[in-house]
């Protein structure tokens, strides 16, 4: 029997359901703990973070923001920017087959989630069960952002290239922004060695060595770690600008997806925010902007986290955000970073 994307993908799943990096950060914080147990780690650990946070009103945090370190899903951000400036209708229908060419199941259970919130039966648990079911580009953008799904981003680097991703980046202020193939790292993490998408795309010989090779992914949280510090890296400062100029309005459309469905304080027009995890990595970038047109915005990424603290990190998130909207949590950043 030939090989299809199908069958890859199922027996893939059965071979490593278990075996699934990370999902993207949405965990809540352990019962007792407290938000300033994150300024202890930072005390802690200065060189594995990289922190820059600008609340728009004179108050600024800069420590390590040129020094670079793993993205982690924090650089979809370059990709749905790239999509903004490409001029893609969002209208444009597209099959999810196509979408799926460059899904694994290493992704926390993502696409899977986005599907279920497109209402695209997925039988087997993880891909669609007719490949040739359509949706709205912007919806699989959404995808993208909401459940960090790893094929969306894949689909739009192919769509878009790499020129075009770099080129929206630049015009927040990142000119050196990685415009990775998220599908490329983790047949890295399958394999043990580099390989291009394109070939594992066309090869079936080597999809079948993925199947094959699926058992030997690292089981454990700390089996994983070395391979994500070797993932696509750049720099806060780069991320923060990002974040800044697409809360500002350079990417109206963009800005939109990143806000979708914040709850917002009183005086605030909107919360933009994206993060990501692997293992051993947290990181985010978000922005704030007041009623008042004040926009405030931050970029904070952390490595060599041990698996305790992973688990906090949404007191991570809670903290970064407090710090854009009060100013004596901002002071807390400066007092331990400086």
């Amino acid at each position: 029997m030939p090989i299809t994307r199908r069958h890859l993908l199922t027996a893939c799943g059965a071979a490593g359901a278990s075996l699934l990096l990370p999902a993207a950060p949405v965990l809540a914080a352990p019962q007792g703990a407290a938000p300033d147990d994150w300024l202890g780690w930072f005390r802690a650990h200065p060189r594995d973070v990289a922190v820059v946070l600008d609340d728009g009103r004179g108050g600024r945090v800069a420590h390590r923001p040129h020094e670079p370190q793993p993205l982690a899903s924090a650089v979809k951000v370059v990709h749905l920017a790239g999509y903004e400036l490409a001029g893609l209708d969002p209208e444009e229908r597209v099959r999810v087959g196509d979408w799926e060419r460059y899904y694994l199941p290493l992704d926390g259970g993502a696409h899977p989630a986005a599907l279920a919130e497109l209402g695209i039966p997925a039988t087997n648990g993880m891909t669609a069960d007719d490949p040739n079911h359509e949706v709205r580009l912007d919806d699989l953008v959404a995808a993208m952002i909401r459940h960090s799904d790893n094929a969306a981003a894949d689909y739009l680097r192919h769509r878009l290239g790499e020129t075009p991703l770099r080129a929206a980046a630049a015009r927040c202020g990142w000119p050196d922004a990685p415009a990775p193939w998220v599908l490329g790292d983790m047949l890295r993490l399958v394999l043990g060695r580099p390989v291009s998408v394109e070939r594992y795309l066309r090869d079936p010989q080597l999809q079948l060595e993925v199947i094959g090779r699926f058992p030997d992914i690292p089981a454990t949280y700390q089996g994983q770690v070395p391979w994500a510090r070797t993932t696509w890296r750049g720099t806060a400062a780069g991320l923060h600008k990002t974040h800044r100029a697409i809360a500002g309005g350079r990417f109206p459309r963009a800005r939109a997806h990143l806000e979708a469905g914040r709850q917002l304080p009183d005086g605030v027009a909107g919360i933009g925010l994206k993060g990501g995890s692997l293992a051993g990595v947290l990181t985010l970038g978000c922005a704030v902007r007041w009623a008042d047109g004040r926009v405030g915005s931050a970029a904070v990424l952390v490595q060599e986290v041990d698996e305790e603290r992973f688990a906090a990190v949404g007191e991570l998130f809670d903290l970064v955000l407090r710090a854009l909207l009060e100013q004596a949590a901002l002071r807390e950043f400066q007092v331990v970073l400086s």
